[in-house]
């Protein structure tokens, strides 16, 4: 009996394409955000049976590929789905296109449209549907239509082209026969739309033509046939967006990016599809800081750190050059230092990249009010892409190099203009690892965060973006180890380090990144990072105590870092 009943559970959730509802609509998720509307009537769903209980995509053909919920076919959308169902409303049809489905979404996407020419029972658009999505993207709605290659050795992975042309055509767009085949394509950094991303797995599809009637037309991705296939040399637009009426129309040669392609372990295909579906949402007037305008900035910094270290942790007697005893009460002394310094930034553009160049002098650097020695001719350079992404960051000098990991958060990365306060998107920055002699070189993290926009807010009299990142983990989970705690003397000693953190996980790192936005400009008005460590490091020359009262007074450490930006006016 229990048996039978697994069976019958199983059979339903692998038919769980019969779960459209009497409008034709099935509802992915609960996201109350951006509305998207995956077409299923003018594509197929799984339908071929691999014995009692799978009912999968075609094995020969584009027949019933990218469905969902089909974990055993590797062209499914069942990554798309799952990485976009955090940020977006999906819903799929099994209708024709109308103005009253229309009007509950923002986004259609049309992906390899049925060749009839290969399925039989194929469903092609139709003018009078042709009619209706333009006039959805002229009133703002946004349409993605996404292809596969075009060529006569690609027939069973072919789509309906005639009312596909007719359809792209009226938004200034169409595409070349040809076939990129599966080619791995380099992201350089800078790039003016992606980030992040340092190779893109283009999965066998075409390249794309802009046509002179396409309205603010841009190529947001070149494409190409990477150079182990001696019997092709493809190349070209990849991804397009133009901009008709109030909305947006996006163009991708190939569907199948966005399926098993995504495990590929070498490229990101997973940030190159988070990013692109971002430019689907509406113009809401979001730009980043154009600094061939903003040519000469000028911020001064500031950084300190404090440290709890109990009289009873053998740390407690490490050598702390550069730092003051703050004393709460007489027993008790807590080492802190302070740092600051005045940076002078000059930026020019990339014209071959689109981006810009940056030159920072870091001048006037003091611990306290004391000038630091040897500090003349210090340099940090760095590249700014389009969306505002700093990468390719370089120094010259200690005190430059000290500086360093915090400075990107002097340019504010806004990745589309649809952004609005509650959104989120992701970065990979570099986070400062709090040490215990911090006026040494730091150790740096390189993390993926989350970067809120949080609100809209006077910053001294100035509408500003707050933008934020926060969080925090186990030091094992980020790889943080006693080398980048301890200074070099206690690490590299000879033998071997006389500590270890008490526990396998160390203890805890918290952070918080916040960039005050100058709304109209896009330049950062203030920047602030914290980040603090609380961990426990056992001396391996004494026994470990009983107590946590003993284990905390002779083994935990508390360190904390704040550093501070802000743009002189």
């Amino acid at each position: 009996m229990l048996v039978r009943l697994f069976t019958v559970v199983l059979v339903c959730l692998v038919s769980n394409y019969g779960l459209f509802g009497q409008d034709g609509i099935i509802h992915y998720n609960q996201n109350t955000g951006f509305r998207l509307l995956f077409d299923y009537h003018h594509h197929n769903l799984p339908s071929t049976k691999v014995g009692n209980h799978i009912v999968t995509g075609s094995w020969l053909d584009s027949d019933g590929r990218y469905g969902w919920n089909d974990f055993v076919h590797t062209n499914t959308f069942d990554h798309l789905y799952t990485i976009l169902s955090d940020e977006y409303a999906i819903s799929m049809s099994r209708i024709a296109y109308n103005d009253k489905t229309l009007k509950d979404y923002n986004g259609v996407v049309i992906f390899a449209a049925d060749n009839p020419a290969l399925i039989s029972d194929a469903k092609v658009i139709s003018d009078q549907e042709i009619v209706v999505l333009t006039n959805f993207v002229k009133r703002g709605g946004s349409l993605m239509v996404m292809l596969n290659a075009v060529e006569k050795d690609r027939f069973n992975e072919s789509f309906e082209t005639k009312q596909v042309k007719k359809l792209l055509r009226g938004f200034g767009l169409t595409w070349n026969n040809d076939d990129t085949h599966y080619s791995d394509n380099v992201i350089p950094s800078g790039h003016s739309y992606f980030y992040d991303v340092p190779v893109f797995h283009y999965g066998a599809g075409c390249t794309l033509k802009v046509l002179p009637e396409a309205e603010r037309a841009e190529i947001l991705l070149d494409v190409y046939s990477d150079s182990t296939y001696q019997d092709r040399s493809v190349s070209g637009a990849g991804i397009v967006m133009v901009r008709p009426g109030k909305g947006k129309v996006i163009l991708v040669g190939d569907a199948g990016s966005w399926t098993g392609n995504i495990s590929r372990p070498w490229a990101d295909n997973g940030r190159i599809l988070t990013q692109l579906f971002r430019y689907m949402k509406p113009d809401r007037g979001v730009h980043p800081a154009d600094y061939s305008i903003h040519r000469s900035l000028h911020y001064d910094v500031s950084v300190a750190g404090l440290q709890a270290v109990p009289g009873a942790n053998s740390l407690s007697k490490i050598n702390h050059t550069e730092y003051k005893l703050f004393m709460p009460r007489p027993t008790t002394q807590m080492p802190y230092f302070e740092a600051t310094a005045a940076l002078d930034i000059s930026v020019q553009k990339d014209t071959f990249s689109n981006s810009f160049l940056s030159d920072i002098s870091v001048h006037s650097f003091k611990w306290f009010d004391k000038s630091a020695e040897n500090n003349e001719d210090q340099k940090i350079s760095m590249r700014i892409n389009r969306q505002g992404k700093i990468s390719d960051v370089n120094t010259k000098g200690a005190y430059a190099q000290w500086l360093a990991p915090d400075i990107a958060i002097l340019s504010a990365l806004l990745p589309t203009d649809g952004l609005q306060p509650g959104d989120r998107w992701q970065s990979v920055e570099s986070i400062r690892i709090p040490a215990l002699r911090a006026t040494d070189l730091p150790a740096v993290k390189m993390k993926e965060l989350d970067i809120h926009y949080e609100k809209d807010i006077l910053y001294e009299d100035t509408p500003c973006r707050l933008l934020v990142s926060s969080g925090e983990a186990w030091l094992s989970d980020w790889g943080i180890t006693l080398e980048d705690i301890l200074p070099e003397e206690e690490v590299k000693r000879v033998g071997k380090s006389n500590y270890r953190f008490l526990h396998e996980r160390g203890g805890k790192i918290l952070f918080k990144r916040e960039q005050w936005v100058d709304k109209e400009t896009g330049v950062v008005l203030e920047g602030r990072l914290q980040t603090r460590i609380i961990t426990w490091i056992q001396d391996k020359r004494k026994p470990v105590g009983i107590r946590n009262l003993d284990k905390d007074n002779e083994s935990i450490v508390s360190m904390a870092n704040m550093t501070t930006f802000k743009l002189r006016r």
